[in-house]
C-alpha cells in the first residue's frame, strides 16, 4: 500500500492505481493460452485508462500519455 500524505501527490496516486489495476490482469494472462498478447492488451487498457485520468486533471500529464500509436 502506498503511503502518501492526504493532500497533494495525486499524480503518484494515479500511477499507483494504474499499477494496482495492471497486476491482477497480468496474473490472469499467465494462465491464458496466449500470454504475451494478453499482457500487451492488459497493459494498453490500463495505460489508456491512466492517460484518460491524467488528461482529466489540470496538471501536467505524464510524458507517455502524449505518445501516439506503438510509441
Amino acid at each position: 500500500t502506498l503511503q502518501l500524505p492526504s493532500t497533494a501527490f495525486a499524480h503518484l496516486r494515479r500511477q499507483a492505481a494504474a499499477l494496482d489495476a495492471f497486476r491482477p490482469r497480468l496474473d490472469a494472462c499467465c494462465h491464458h493460452h496466449t500470454p504475451l498478447p494478453c499482457a500487451r492488451r492488459a497493459w494498453t487498457d490500463v495505460l489508456d485508462r491512466f492517460c484518460t485520468d491524467e488528461f482529466g486533471v489540470k496538471t501536467r500529464q505524464y510524458h507517455c500519455c502524449r505518445q501516439q500509436g506503438a510509441a
